[in-house]
């Protein structure tokens, strides 16, 4: 039986990467790998106590280690190496066949851990980049330090999985270079067209939301509603979410618990699913190089889905490479507005269904995502 060994912010319901690190434990789980978590600490682990997997913590310090000081690399290579060997000490009884750790965007202490272990121990480790994180940041001297120590954490892996060819050649990689699309949920029952629709078709952009994307969505709020349907934003309130639905014709339903309850929540009431960024790429940098998670997730559902982004960041360039059919740049109004409309018409909805449908069976399909991944787990 295989063992697996993760290092790294524990894996949980919720956004982003931990999420898409626990669908990939529970499948491994599944196959009959046993699962070990060596997680940061202060957080809840209990998606992982439920599935009964092995739990540890790392000792924040010992009293006779050197003391730490983030900014200094010397101090960060001294850290990591000594918490590299704690790992090493919590799993001698049960060396791992594989680890598995992921490069976050706002932290990558645990990735450098992960990357020592792997180094010290000879366990090929995989690691998932789903940003880069030097896009992140204005100041010339902080990208230079990131990238630096970014190559050096992914040069100790055996296997790097990035969301974008983009992200990869960012990371100084080929474009090819293990590309594989965040791992959506359990399979989900496509919807079909509703009556409903006919009357006020809904359109739900569900996600997390940055200041900088109010200004477009504002605008394609005004398309829908100047088309008969009405923009539904489900995301965590904020102060300027309230101030953006005082003033924009737009709905707001509040997060659910977990990603399946929003998930039959949009199977009920959306009639079109929409991603959305900004007009440029200079607005959210990152752009350039993510790739939306809720892309691949939602269009499980098998419901029209609408993408506006500048024709210059990653899913951009995915659109044109796949030819996506309801890919529209922040200037094509018009073109979005005969997308709106044909929600309220079931051949018209079945039509813009299409491209969503075909990528639920194909490239977005968990079940193809995940044997990608598993096969690159070890070595041959």
């Amino acid at each position: 039986m295989p063992r697996i060994l993760y290092i790294g912010q524990t894996p949980a319901e919720g956004t982003g990467s931990p999420v898409i690190i626990l669908r990939h434990l529970q499948r491994l789980a599944a196959d009959g790998w046993q699962v070990t978590i060596i997680a940061e600490n202060g957080q809840d682990t209990s998606a992982c106590v439920h599935a009964g997997w092995t739990i540890h913590s790392l000792p924040l310090r010992r009293a006779w280690w050197p003391s730490f000081r983030d900014r200094s690399e010397w101090s960060r290579t001294v850290r990591t190496w000594l918490l590299a060997g704690e790992c090493l000490r919590l799993t001698s009884a049960t060396k791992p066949d594989a680890v598995l750790g992921y490069l976050a965007a706002h932290a990558d202490f645990s990735a450098e851990v992960a990357s020592r272990y792997a180094r010290r121990s000879g366990v090929p480790l995989t690691l998932l980049v789903h940003d880069e994180a030097a896009a992140f940041t204005t100041v010339p001297r902080e990208k230079r330090r990131l990238r630096r120590r970014h190559r050096r954490i992914l040069c100790r892996a055996h296997k790097t999985w990035f969301v974008s060819g983009e992200l990869a050649i960012a990371c100084g990689r080929d474009a090819d270079a293990g590309v594989l699309p965040p791992l959506p949920g359990a399979t989900t029952t496509q919807v079909g067209w509703q009556p409903a629709f006919a009357g006020r078709p809904l359109v739900y952009y569900a996600g997390f939301i940055w200041p900088a994307q109010f200004l477009l969505l504002r605008e394609i709020a005004d398309v829908l509603a100047g088309a008969g349907a009405t923009l539904v934003l489900l995301t965590r309130e904020t102060p300027e979410l309230a101030e953006f639905v005082r003033s924009a014709p737009v709905r707001h339903v509040a997060p659910f618990a977990t990603n399946r309850d929003a998930l039959a929540h949009l199977s009920t009431h959306a009639a079109g699913i929409l991603v959305a960024y900004t007009h440029t790429v200079l607005e959210m940098p990152w752009i350039a190089t993510s790739f939306p998670s809720k892309l691949v997730e939602q269009c499980r559902l098998g419901a029209p889905c609408a993408i506006v982004a500048p024709v210059e960041s990653a899913v951009g360039r995915w659109a044109h490479r796949e030819t996506y059919a309801d890919f529209f740049a922040p200037s094509e109004r018009v073109r979005l507005a005969s997308w709106a409309r044909d929600l309220g018409s079931e051949s018209g909805w079945l039509r813009r269904a299409a491209s969503a449908r075909r990528l639920a069976v194909g490239d977005f399909h968990p079940e193809k995502i995940h044997a990608t991944f598993t096969a690159g787990l070890l070595r041959t």
